[in-house]
Protein backbone atom coordinates (compact mmCIF):
# COMPACT_ATOMS: atom_id res chain seq x y z
CA UNK A 1 0.00 0.00 0.00
CA UNK A 2 1.41 3.35 -1.00
CA UNK A 3 1.81 5.90 1.77
CA UNK A 4 0.57 9.49 1.54
CA UNK A 5 2.93 12.11 0.20
CA UNK A 6 4.29 14.27 3.00
CA UNK A 7 3.15 17.87 3.05
CA UNK A 8 4.93 20.84 4.59
CA UNK A 9 2.24 23.43 3.84
CA UNK A 10 0.35 23.10 7.12
CA UNK A 11 1.11 23.93 10.71
CA UNK A 12 -0.31 21.80 13.49
CA UNK A 13 -2.16 23.15 16.52
CA UNK A 14 -4.84 25.81 16.86
CA UNK A 15 -5.46 25.91 20.60
CA UNK A 16 -4.94 29.68 20.43
CA UNK A 17 -5.13 31.67 17.25
CA UNK A 18 -4.18 35.20 16.29
CA UNK A 19 -6.01 36.80 13.40
CA UNK A 20 -5.39 40.26 11.98
CA UNK A 21 -7.21 42.48 9.51
CA UNK A 22 -6.55 45.86 7.95
CA UNK A 23 -9.11 48.60 8.34
CA UNK A 24 -10.16 51.68 10.27
CA UNK A 25 -11.36 51.75 13.88
CA UNK A 26 -14.91 52.81 13.02
CA UNK A 27 -15.74 49.55 11.17
CA UNK A 28 -15.07 46.07 12.49
CA UNK A 29 -13.80 43.68 9.77
CA UNK A 30 -16.17 41.16 8.24
CA UNK A 31 -15.62 37.46 8.80
CA UNK A 32 -13.87 36.99 5.45
CA UNK A 33 -11.38 39.77 6.23
CA UNK A 34 -9.79 38.09 9.23
CA UNK A 35 -6.56 36.28 8.32
CA UNK A 36 -4.46 33.97 10.46
CA UNK A 37 -0.98 35.20 11.40
CA UNK A 38 0.80 31.88 11.82
CA UNK A 39 0.15 29.99 15.04
CA UNK A 40 1.13 31.14 18.53
CA UNK A 41 3.64 29.00 20.39
CA UNK A 42 3.35 31.17 23.49
CA UNK A 43 1.15 34.11 24.32
CA UNK A 44 0.64 36.46 27.23
CA UNK A 45 -1.75 39.32 27.68
CA UNK A 46 -2.01 41.99 30.33
CA UNK A 47 -4.87 44.45 30.79
CA UNK A 48 -2.46 46.65 32.80
CA UNK A 49 -5.09 48.16 35.11
CA UNK A 50 -4.11 51.62 36.31
CA UNK A 51 -5.36 52.16 39.84
CA UNK A 52 -5.97 55.14 42.04
CA UNK A 53 -5.80 54.93 45.82
CA UNK A 54 -7.58 57.16 48.28
CA UNK A 55 -5.87 58.22 51.50
CA UNK A 56 -9.22 59.09 53.09
CA UNK A 57 -10.14 57.07 56.16
CA UNK A 58 -12.58 54.38 55.03
CA UNK A 59 -12.92 52.18 58.09
CA UNK A 60 -9.17 51.80 58.38
CA UNK A 61 -8.69 50.59 54.81
CA UNK A 62 -7.35 52.24 51.67
CA UNK A 63 -9.87 52.53 48.84
CA UNK A 64 -8.57 51.51 45.42
CA UNK A 65 -10.27 52.26 42.11
CA UNK A 66 -9.41 51.33 38.53
CA UNK A 67 -9.08 54.41 36.33
CA UNK A 68 -8.11 52.79 33.02
CA UNK A 69 -6.90 49.67 31.21
CA UNK A 70 -4.01 49.35 28.77
CA UNK A 71 -4.44 45.95 27.03
CA UNK A 72 -1.14 44.56 25.74
CA UNK A 73 -0.61 41.27 23.89
CA UNK A 74 2.82 39.63 23.54
CA UNK A 75 2.82 36.66 21.19
CA UNK A 76 5.52 34.33 19.89
CA UNK A 77 4.55 32.17 16.96
CA UNK A 78 5.52 30.17 13.94
CA UNK A 79 4.81 31.11 10.35
CA UNK A 80 5.88 30.09 6.87
CA UNK A 81 8.83 31.95 5.47
CA UNK A 82 6.79 32.58 2.31
CA UNK A 83 3.41 34.25 2.85
CA UNK A 84 0.34 32.38 1.66
CA UNK A 85 -2.64 34.18 0.16
CA UNK A 86 -5.08 32.68 2.66
CA UNK A 87 -3.07 33.99 5.63
CA UNK A 88 -2.18 37.47 6.79
CA UNK A 89 1.50 37.03 6.06
CA UNK A 90 4.40 38.06 8.28
CA UNK A 91 6.39 39.53 5.42
CA UNK A 92 3.62 41.81 4.21
CA UNK A 93 2.84 42.81 7.81
CA UNK A 94 6.48 43.73 8.41
CA UNK A 95 6.49 45.83 5.24
CA UNK A 96 3.21 47.45 6.27
CA UNK A 97 4.65 48.47 9.66
CA UNK A 98 7.75 49.99 8.03
CA UNK A 99 5.74 51.79 5.33
CA UNK A 100 3.28 53.27 7.85
CA UNK A 101 6.06 54.61 10.09
CA UNK A 102 7.89 56.09 7.09
CA UNK A 103 4.65 57.80 6.09
CA UNK A 104 4.29 59.20 9.63
CA UNK A 105 1.21 57.06 10.30
CA UNK A 106 0.50 54.57 13.04
CA UNK A 107 0.98 50.87 12.09
CA UNK A 108 -2.50 49.95 13.25
CA UNK A 109 -4.40 46.73 12.63
CA UNK A 110 -7.48 44.92 13.89
CA UNK A 111 -6.74 41.96 16.18
CA UNK A 112 -8.90 38.95 17.01
CA UNK A 113 -7.16 36.73 19.53
CA UNK A 114 -8.78 33.41 20.48
CA UNK A 115 -8.19 32.63 24.14
CA UNK A 116 -10.12 29.80 25.81
CA UNK A 117 -13.79 30.26 24.95
CA UNK A 118 -13.47 33.94 24.10
CA UNK A 119 -12.24 36.32 21.44
CA UNK A 120 -10.24 39.37 22.46
CA UNK A 121 -10.97 41.97 19.78
CA UNK A 122 -9.57 45.47 19.36
CA UNK A 123 -7.96 48.02 17.09
CA UNK A 124 -4.28 47.70 17.95
CA UNK A 125 -0.91 49.24 17.15
CA UNK A 126 2.22 47.16 16.60
CA UNK A 127 4.54 48.13 19.45
CA UNK A 128 6.94 45.24 18.88
CA UNK A 129 7.85 43.03 15.92
CA UNK A 130 10.87 40.78 15.50
CA UNK A 131 12.10 37.51 14.00
CA UNK A 132 13.17 35.00 16.60
CA UNK A 133 14.97 32.66 14.21
CA UNK A 134 13.73 29.37 12.80
CA UNK A 135 14.97 27.23 9.94
CA UNK A 136 13.90 26.06 6.50
CA UNK A 137 10.23 26.65 5.68
CA UNK A 138 9.04 27.59 9.17
CA UNK A 139 10.32 30.68 10.98
CA UNK A 140 9.39 32.20 14.31
CA UNK A 141 8.21 35.70 15.10
CA UNK A 142 7.60 37.86 18.17
CA UNK A 143 4.82 40.41 18.13
CA UNK A 144 3.52 42.92 20.66
CA UNK A 145 0.22 44.67 20.11
CA UNK A 146 -1.17 47.48 22.25
CA UNK A 147 -4.66 48.93 22.11
CA UNK A 148 -4.86 51.98 19.85
CA UNK A 149 -8.57 52.82 19.98
CA UNK A 150 -10.22 52.19 23.34
CA UNK A 151 -13.82 52.06 22.13
CA UNK A 152 -13.07 49.03 19.92
CA UNK A 153 -11.94 46.65 22.66
CA UNK A 154 -14.28 43.76 23.45
CA UNK A 155 -14.07 40.27 24.95
CA UNK A 156 -16.76 38.13 23.36
CA UNK A 157 -17.82 34.46 23.37
CA UNK A 158 -16.21 32.51 20.56
CA UNK A 159 -19.51 31.27 19.15
CA UNK A 160 -19.22 27.81 20.67
CA UNK A 161 -21.28 29.00 23.63
CA UNK A 162 -25.04 28.40 23.41
CA UNK A 163 -27.06 31.14 25.10
CA UNK A 164 -30.06 30.41 27.30
CA UNK A 165 -33.47 31.13 25.79
CA UNK A 166 -35.77 30.23 28.68
CA UNK A 167 -36.39 28.15 31.80
CA UNK A 168 -38.85 25.42 32.76
CA UNK A 169 -39.68 24.16 36.24
CA UNK A 170 -41.25 20.78 36.95
CA UNK A 171 -43.68 20.17 38.40
CA UNK A 172 -45.46 23.46 37.73
CA UNK A 173 -47.71 22.99 40.77
CA UNK A 174 -47.31 20.93 43.92
CA UNK A 175 -49.21 20.18 47.13
CA UNK A 176 -47.05 19.36 50.16
CA UNK A 177 -47.96 18.55 53.73
CA UNK A 178 -46.31 20.54 56.52
CA UNK A 179 -42.92 19.01 57.32
CA UNK A 180 -42.65 17.16 53.99
CA UNK A 181 -40.28 17.89 51.14
CA UNK A 182 -40.57 17.90 47.36
CA UNK A 183 -37.76 17.99 44.81
CA UNK A 184 -38.25 20.44 41.94
CA UNK A 185 -36.28 20.46 38.71
CA UNK A 186 -35.19 23.66 36.99
CA UNK A 187 -34.10 23.27 33.38
CA UNK A 188 -32.34 25.95 31.36
CA UNK A 189 -33.39 25.93 27.69
CA UNK A 190 -32.30 24.92 25.15
CA UNK A 191 -31.05 21.60 26.43
CA UNK A 192 -27.58 22.26 25.00
CA UNK A 193 -27.25 25.68 26.67
CA UNK A 194 -23.68 26.29 27.81
CA UNK A 195 -24.59 27.70 31.22
CA UNK A 196 -27.26 25.60 32.92
CA UNK A 197 -26.89 27.18 36.36
CA UNK A 198 -29.49 29.21 38.20
CA UNK A 199 -30.79 30.39 41.57
CA UNK A 200 -33.80 29.11 43.55
CA UNK A 201 -35.94 31.50 45.63
CA UNK A 202 -39.23 31.40 47.49
CA UNK A 203 -41.87 34.10 47.71
CA UNK A 204 -42.71 33.25 51.34
CA UNK A 205 -40.20 31.43 53.50
CA UNK A 206 -42.74 31.22 56.33
CA UNK A 207 -44.78 28.82 54.19
CA UNK A 208 -42.11 26.97 52.16
CA UNK A 209 -38.35 27.15 51.81
CA UNK A 210 -36.18 25.99 48.92
CA UNK A 211 -32.57 24.84 48.85
CA UNK A 212 -29.99 25.76 46.23
CA UNK A 213 -30.72 22.41 44.55
CA UNK A 214 -34.49 22.93 44.32
CA UNK A 215 -35.57 20.89 47.34
CA UNK A 216 -38.73 22.45 48.80
CA UNK A 217 -39.58 22.06 52.48
CA UNK A 218 -43.12 22.79 53.65
CA UNK A 219 -43.13 24.99 56.78
CA UNK A 220 -46.73 26.07 57.47
CA UNK A 221 -50.15 25.85 55.83
CA UNK A 222 -50.56 28.33 53.01
CA UNK A 223 -49.02 28.93 49.62
CA UNK A 224 -45.73 30.09 48.11
CA UNK A 225 -44.25 30.51 44.67
CA UNK A 226 -40.91 28.84 44.09
CA UNK A 227 -38.84 30.47 41.34
CA UNK A 228 -35.81 29.27 39.41
CA UNK A 229 -33.88 32.04 37.60
CA UNK A 230 -31.11 31.28 35.10
CA UNK A 231 -27.75 32.99 35.54
CA UNK A 232 -27.55 33.40 31.77
CA UNK A 233 -30.27 35.78 30.64
CA UNK A 234 -32.17 35.92 33.96
CA UNK A 235 -35.00 33.78 32.61
CA UNK A 236 -37.46 32.49 35.22
CA UNK A 237 -39.72 29.50 35.76
CA UNK A 238 -42.03 28.92 38.73
CA UNK A 239 -43.84 26.27 40.72
CA UNK A 240 -46.98 27.16 42.70
CA UNK A 241 -46.71 25.30 46.02
CA UNK A 242 -49.66 24.70 48.32
CA UNK A 243 -48.80 23.63 51.86
CA UNK A 244 -51.48 21.61 53.65
CA UNK A 245 -51.78 20.87 57.35
CA UNK A 246 -50.24 17.54 58.30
Amino acid sequence: MQGCTSSFDRLIGRAKTLELAYGCPDTRPGESEWKLLGLPTSATWDLNPESLSSDADDGGFTSTMISSLDPTYSIDGEVRVNDRTDEFGIQQFTKYVVDEVKARRQPTVWMRFHWGNSYHIGYMVASGLSDGGGVKEIVTYSLELKLNEGTTFEIEPDGDNVSATGVSVTPATSSIAVGATRQLTGTVLPTDATDKSGVWTTSDATKATVSNTGLVTAVAAGSATITFKSNDGNFTGTCAVTVTAS
